[in-house]
């Protein structure tokens, strides 16, 4: 047995070797069943089954067995030790499990299946903590193994050979570093001296300015360190071990000949500004340069230097714009699970992802790069998939020199972020040189430009290279034009900007522009989207889906980082038409409610819920006379995961697994498990649309069943979990075909000490008797307060001075009703999404009036509304951004799919109007309680009676009842909530 395990370690030691061109290029060792290796007493004559040690990863150990319990054992005991060739202990051991089908073959022969692709069985253990006190071993997937090709263990190797708990620590300590270091010279610089550094690098502040100069100083230490490591000629390493002071002028001139021989666009501005503060203060600059030395010993101590992206990690702390532009830089995990779902080896034939050139007939754009994360995720994809199929390690400089000169395309906003794109693309090659490169920044407001947006109306668009160059332009003013032509990009990635205009933020708050420059970038982009395709009321996000639906070739393929609101929102009706009419093959990823926040969040610092779309483009509608064949879109397919993806490594084994299910789920309603190993990471549920964009209520949705049924139910059918089925006996129409819809509360008025607008100036009811008089509102929602159907106005309306008129008045009460539609839904406390009242009342922001001639429709609609049925409904339509929540706006409400209530006959309808006045008065818990509420059980029996279902179908109506409040977005992890789901044993302890 020792014997075949040691012929399989030894193949698949060589197989790995042939499946990395880094790893054959540079010098990384692969040791096979070797002592001598580990460190410690007793280590010595101890052999790992594989040891690789990577001089810009820290070491890694796999165990193998033909039994996976042993090679758990062992891999587990590994955790820990020390490797002779590196200083810190081994944090990520491989187990393997070796298939019995290698038994009988021989080395050559082993080597020759796991090159061609033989499948292989491996997990992941990490060792999480250094500290004895705290240390965790953590196992992925908890049971099982990942079943994937050498090439696949290959790619998860480097990321996953250090646990992101020691990634995370190692930036923090990093970036103290920079504070450190931006400290001293704040300390040592005149104001006047901080602001000229400050405008140097493009930052309003300047302390901004000081720390953006640190990043552009430490990132060029650690390209430096890494040309060096490479042995490209006449570049030395930093000095990071003697102490020593470093003086600026030395650095500047190794700099000055790391630029003769390319790599501009790294050290052109850092030389700059280096050279420039050094006038100011040499003794300060000196130590600031020692504690950014400092930065790069911990970095390489811990071998990150191809882990620890220096744009990624610390840039988005720096930016001033960030928050107000709503431009969020997307997290490594992100993507790399985006760069797995949208390039596929099906991109290309073999022949093509071999060829070296393949980056001279193929681009990769991000057209809001950031700082490049999405770009480098893509180019190592892609690099992958060359490997893959043949390419050597030969191949990868001639691969590397194309993507940066031809094949990587990146644009922004930010001149230093578009810096430092270049600089982590240049970081993950091999010591080549390249020339003009096609990454770099586009102004906003300068003067009518509106960044790449510009790209709509245009192929080239001329960027400034005063601070991101790819070549020495020598007077600082150069304008190069980079070309994005239109259906010219195979691939995009994007994680666009989400800013657009509400609540008095504008889509243009970006810093340095006066009110009027905002006012024109407003106007421009008005003029460059095209209104069939976008409403700009859905923000940019919507805008750069129509910029890539321009740019990408016919079967290109997008991915995109985008809100959740996408998926859900009215405002982006249009851009889900567009995707469902041209795109194909698409996919839909989100994070069931309520984990994708916060640290695992799919872009940093978001707060809100967010997706990834993926699609290949089909056709161009009629605007392209070359489009190809339509293909009619009958579903897109939802994936959700039950966690974010917040590991290097295990994200690229999270997009592998999603796209090998989602192959077969290939017909409506059919969901199916993603799972790694044994562990059930997710699902993938068939969305059957119709292009005609609307709300895809199968995203983020956890429990498969809901989604398809709450889908039917929106169409009119009330289907169980058997064959059971109940069509509502009156077609299915919309809010607005029902009701004549009240006005939103601006026209109604404003309450008092808001800004004064409206007809009305409302004053909250304090007593019995402000609840009389004609001018009441329902205005605002009070979940304490309205706990049954019939309720209260909350607000009383008078005549404001200068504000309004007597006409403005008589429309509004002409608009009166006594039933109201709750437009914010907070699923966790509210109880009603409809209510009514005695008397004609107005409207206000919280509720909407639904006005009707005949109230025994309206008696209809208030129980249907507030059953299981409505509450169902209302939540496939409404967005669902925060967990617990389904809002709409007023057109999206308007939309909201409802039975043809006035169409049910007089008994039916008579039948409401008594039952209404039977069950008005009775208090209802939260809606994400339904299933523990007995009294809205008695509502949706008087529904079900109402429609003429038989008794029956009682019971379909509470298994959905059931399913949909055991839902994360419903029960929003109220702690109530959940206690009554566990007890009710709908709910596992884990949730």
């Amino acid at each position: 047995m020792a014997t075949i395990e040691f012929t399989f370690n030894s193949a698949l030691g060589d197989a790995l070797e042939r499946s990395s061109a880094r790893w054959q290029r540079e010098s990384v060792e692969i040791k096979v069943e070797e002592t001598q290796v580990l460190a410690g007493p007793g280590s010595k004559a101890k052999q790992p089954d594989i040891l690789i040690c990577d001089p810009l990863s820290p070491p890694i150990v796999i165990e193998t067995s033909f039994s996976g319990a042993d090679a758990d054992k062992d891999a587990q005991a590994r955790l820990g030790e020390r490797a002779v060739c590196a200083s810190e202990p081994i944090h990520t051991a491989i187990p393997v499990a070796i298939d019995s089908q290698f038994r009988k073959l021989k080395r050559d022969e082993i080597v020759n299946a796991l090159v061609g692709g033989a499948s292989l069985s491996y997990a992941v253990f990490q060792r999480t903590s250094d500290s004895a006190e705290t240390s965790r071993n953590r196992r992925w997937p908890t049971s099982g193994f990942i079943s994937g090709t050498v090439y696949d263990l290959s790619r998860l190797l480097p990321a996953a050979s250090l646990p992101k708990e020691t990634i995370e620590t190692v930036a923090d300590e990093v970036a103290s570093r920079i504070n450190d270091a931006a400290d001293l010279l704040e300390a040592a610089l005149t104001d006047d001296q901080q602001s000229e550094v400050a405008v140097r690098v493009q930052q309003r502040t300047p302390l901004k300015g000081l720390r953006t100069t640190m990043v552009l100083w430490l990132n060029g230490m650690l390209t430096q360190q890494r040309l060096s490591q490479q042995d490209v000629r006449g570049i030395p390493g930093v000095d990071v071990a003697s102490g020593k002071p470093i003086r600026a002028s030395e650095l500047a001139r190794v700099w000055r000949r790391i630029l003769q021989g390319n790599w501009n666009s790294i050290f052109e501005p850092a030389v700059g500004v280096l050279e420039q503060v050094a006038q100011y203060n040499a003794g300060a600059t000196s130590k600031a340069l020692r504690a950014l030395a400092d930065a790069v010993e911990v970095v390489e101590i811990n071998r990150l230097g191809l882990h620890i992206n220096v744009g990624a990690e610390l840039f988005p702390k720096l930016s001033d714009d960030r928050k107000q532009a709503a431009a969020f830089y997307t997290q490594p995990a992100t993507a790399e699970l985006l760069a797995g779902l949208t390039i596929s080896r099906q991109d290309m034939s073999d022949l093509e992802w071999r060829s070296a050139d393949l980056f001279r007939r193929r681009k990769l754009a991000d057209l809001a790069c950031g700082t490049g994360t999405l770009l480098r995720a893509g180019f190592r994809r892609i690099s992958s998939l060359h490997e893959e199929v043949g390419g050597t390690f030969d191949d990868a400089p001639i691969l590397h020199q194309g993507a940066m000169e031809s094949g990587l395309i990146g644009t922004d906003i930010s001149p230093i972020a578009a810096h430092l794109t270049s600089s982590s693309l240049a970081a993950v090659g091999h010591g080549e040189p390249y020339g003009e490169t096609k990454i770099g920044w586009v102004a906003v407001g300068d003067p009518d430009r509106i960044g790449s947006l510009e790209y709509l109306k245009a192929s080239d668009v001329n960027d400034l290279f005063d601070i991101v160059s790819g070549r020495s332009t020598g007077t600082g003013d150069d304008e190069h034009a980079i070309g994005v032509e239109d259906g010219g990009v195979d691939w995009i990635l994007m994680n666009p900007p989400y800013s657009r205009t509400r609540g008095g933020q504008k889509a243009f708050d970006i810093a340095g522009l006066s009110d009027d420059e905002r006012l024109s970038c407003q106007n421009r982009w008005g003029k460059l989207t095209n209104s069939d395709y976008t409403n700009r009321k859905a923000g940019m996000g919507a805008s750069f889906i129509e910029l890539a639906h321009k740019k990408v070739k016919l079967d290109g393929r997008i991915g995109f980082v985008l809100p959740l609101t996408a998926a859900l929102g009215e405002v982006w009706t249009k851009t889900r038409r567009l995707i469902e009419q041209d795109f194909a093959d698409v996919l839909v990823v989100a994070v069931a409610a309520g984990q994708a926040l916060n640290d695992d969040a799919l872009s940093a610092d978001t707060g809100m819920e967010e997706m990834l779309l993926a699609a290949t483009l089909r056709t161009r509608s009629a605007e392209n006379p070359n489009k190809a064949e339509p293909k009619a879109l009958s579903l897109i397919r939802c994936v959700t995961l039950y966690d974010a993806p917040t590991r290097l490594g295990e994200a690229g084994e999270i997009a592998r697994a999603i796209v090998a299910v989602a192959a077969s789920v290939d017909q409506p309603g059919t969901t199916l498990p993603v799972r790694i190993g044994d562990d059930e990471i997710g699902q993938i549920t068939a969305l059957e649309v119709d292009g005609a964009g609307r709300p895809w209520s199968a995203v983020g949705v956890k429990h498969d069943s809901i989604a398809t049924l709450a889908h039917e139910l929106s169409r009119g059918r009330l289907r169980g979990l058997g064959n059971e089925r109940y069509d509502v006996p009156v077609k299915m129409t919309t809010i607005e075909q029902l009701f004549d819809v009240g006005p939103t509360h601006h026209l109604i008025g404003h309450v008092k000490g808001n800004e004064p607008i409206g007809a009305f100036e409302f004053h909250e009811i304090t007593g019995a008797s402000d609840a009389l008089g004609k001018d009441r509102a329902l205005w605002k929602a009070n979940s304490a307060a309205q706990v049954s159907i019939r309720t209260r106005p909350t607000h009383k309306g008078v005549a404001p001075k200068g504000v309004g008129s007597d006409d403005d008045r008589k429309k509004m009460r002409k608009l009166r009703s006594t039933l109201f539609y709750a437009r914010n839904m907070r699923l966790t406390s509210q109880k009603l999404l409809t209510a009514k009242t005695r008397t004609d009342t107005l409207g206000g922001r919280a509720w909407t009036s639904l006005l009707h001639k005949d109230h025994r429709a309206q008696s209809a609609f208030a129980l249907w509304a507030n059953s299981t049925l409505g509450l169902i409904v209302h939540w496939t339509q409404g967005q669902r951004t925060q967990t617990g929540r389904s809002t709409t706006q007023i057109e999206a409400l308007k939309k909201i799919p409802c039975p043809q209530l006035d169409s049910l006959g007089g008994e039916a309808l008579d039948f409401a109007a008594d039952a209404i006045g039977e069950l008005e008065a009775l208090v209802l818990l939260p809606a994400n309680q339904a299933h523990a509420d007995d009294h809205r059980k008695q509502i949706d029996e008087a529904v079900v009676r109402m429609l003429g279902w038989p008794e029956e179908a009682l019971e379909v109506v509470s298994g959905l009842r059931n399913l949909w409040c055991a839902e994360p977005s419903v029960h929003g992890n109220n702690r109530k909530a959940v206690k009554l789901l566990k007890d009710a044993g709908l709910l596992s302890a884990q949730g």
